[in-house]
């Protein structure tokens, strides 16, 4: 058996495994969902092979993630499958120890995982942050937004752009690359829906943009919001068109926390939950560096104090001040993106927690 980086010419063993494994045959395939996954140009996804035959699989793609005034560099792996003949023989495991080592020499700092299994728990991966969700029908909104709300078109892609861009906390993307995931409905996809795209107008100017996913072919027409951006107002009557024209029954929408979108929904019901996946931090010192200009425009005094180092069990120590503290890989998750008790955090609540984009929706991995 060999473990290494697929050829571009390999790529069609590795649609056709992760179509096996994870579509039927109403599903479109995973190689027009989830493009970055399977990019010849990327190359950067790793498998398994008996001979010239792909046995098993994990997609493996890099992103930049702003924060504020920083920049983290990320990976997100999915896709992750084993040919039916060769399961329970440690493969993915032995595959996922060489994705870390690679992405520890590509200097980045986070690793998304978007599932819980054993696989990834045995190796750091742990639930992580908070999203509002809400489920919003025609009967539980209003709006007072003065604009009007229609179908997005291409001709919309700049003025989307620059919403997207004054995101303080997002997945950075160019025009294409958003373009290129927006057709491609990969998050969508698993539940058989199509995105579309409406934006909210006034004079002239796009206010606010909701991407959804729906599935035209339901009587219910239930709709997931996977991307969304500008005027929290705009995008409220966004909703509201929607549900009020029978375009949709019902709209859900997981928004993380320190989203604004959750006060403009602060009358609707919703439920608590952890970010989608699993989060890895692959190297603590790395992380903290990458997010030191969030750190310091936050608490600059505490900030600057901060230091973090890795030691040889896999646990970390922290200095701050006249503090000192070791955490456990888990700890450290819930220490950095987790809601804790303030006495627990003491003057570290003035950092943390750190906010991060959905990892559902339009960038799922």
């Amino acid at each position: 058996m060999e473990i290494r980086r697929l050829q571009a010419n390999e790529l069609k063993q590795a649609i056709q495994l992760s179509d096996q494994t994870f579509r039927k045959e109403e599903h479109t395939s995973m190689g027009e969902a989830f493009p970055q996954v399977f990019s010849k140009q990327l190359s950067q996804s790793f498998g398994a092979f008996d001979g010239e035959r792909l046995i098993s699989f994990i997609g493996v793609v890099p992103s930049k993630m702003q924060v504020g005034e920083a920049e983290l560099n990320t990976f997100s792996i999915g896709s992750v499958c084993t040919h039916t003949d060769y399961r329970k023989q440690g493969i993915s495991t032995a595959i996922l120890k060489e994705v870390y080592d690679f992405i520890d020499q590509a200097k980045s700092s986070l690793l998304f995982v978007s599932g819980d299994r054993g696989l990834y728990k045995r190796n750091h991966c742990y639930h992580f942050g908070r999203v509002n969700k809400y489920k919003i029908d025609k009967v539980s909104i209003e709006s007072k937004y003065e604009g009007s709300i229609r179908e997005g078109s291409s001709a919309d892609v700049f003025l989307i752009d620059d919403l997207i861009q004054a995101k303080e906390v997002k997945y950075k993307s160019s025009i294409w690359e958003w373009s290129m995931l927006f057709d491609a409905s990969g998050y969508a996809s698993i539940f058989m829906m199509k995105q579309t795209l409406y934006v909210a107008e006034n004079d002239g100017v796009v206010e606010g943009y909701v991407v959804l996913g729906v599935d035209e072919n339901s009587a219910a027409k239930r709709a997931i919001v996977t991307d969304w951006g500008g005027n929290t107002a705009s995008l409220r009557a966004i909703f509201m068109e929607l549900l009020k024209k029978k375009v949709v029954s019902e709209i859900e929408i997981a928004v993380p926390w320190q989203d604004s979108l959750n006060d403009e929904l602060n009358d609707l019901p919703f439920e608590l939950e952890q970010n989608g996946g699993t989060i890895n931090i692959v190297d603590a010192e790395r992380l903290i560096e990458q997010l030191k200009p969030y750190l310091v425009k936050k608490n600059p005094g505490l900030a600057k104090s901060l230091k973090i180092y890795n030691t040889d069990n896999s646990n970390v120590t922290l200095n701050y001040n006249e503090s000192k503290i070791t955490l456990s890989p888990e700890e450290l998750v819930k220490f950095l993106f987790d809601f804790q008790d303030d006495a627990e955090l003491g003057e570290m609540q003035s950092l943390f927690p750190v906010p991060l984009p959905s990892t559902i929706g339009m960038f799922y991995v």
